[in-house]
């Protein structure tokens, strides 16, 4: 029973492809995934940089200092924020020229409806406007 066994074995015979592979194949094949693999940890390098890096980091304190003191009139800003688009409204309805038409007022009317139009997200602006449109054109707001 050995003897069968030992001569199966010994009558395999393995093809000579297998056995001679092509070594320059395989190796441009290594060094192709070796060539993408540094240029993916690249990329991954340098977004993990730009991530990390802080905008801000190029401030000083004594900057940051100084611009926690600025002449901001916050209370303006806030006005401006909310309250400026209603009064745009009411102001640009109210002193329209075409309201005017054939009047002694229409050019006052036509150059408030302007400076109405370029300062409609100034809210100080606005109002002073406003009393200007209630002196000069006599309009009687609600």
């Amino acid at each position: 029973m050995k003897n069968i066994c030992l001569q199966t074995v010994s009558t395999i015979e393995v093809p000579e492809k297998i056995l001679n592979t092509d070594t320059t194949n395989t190796s441009i094949w290594f060094w192709i995934v070796v060539i993408e693999l540094v240029f993916i940890t690249y990329l991954l390098f340098k977004l993990w940089k730009k991530n990390s890096t802080l905008k801000f980091n190029d401030a000083t304190n004594a900057e940051v200092h100084n611009a926690k003191k600025s002449d901001i009139d916050m209370d303006n800003l806030m006005n401006s924020i909310n309250g400026s688009k209603d009064l745009y409204k009411e102001l640009s309805r109210a002193c329209h020229p075409d309201r005017f038409i054939n009047t002694d007022k229409q050019k006052m009317a036509e150059d408030l409806f302007q400076e109405i139009s370029k300062n409609k997200r100034d809210y100080e602006k606005l109002n002073a406007l406003k009393q200007i449109a209630i002196t000069n054109l006599n309009i009687n707001f609600k």
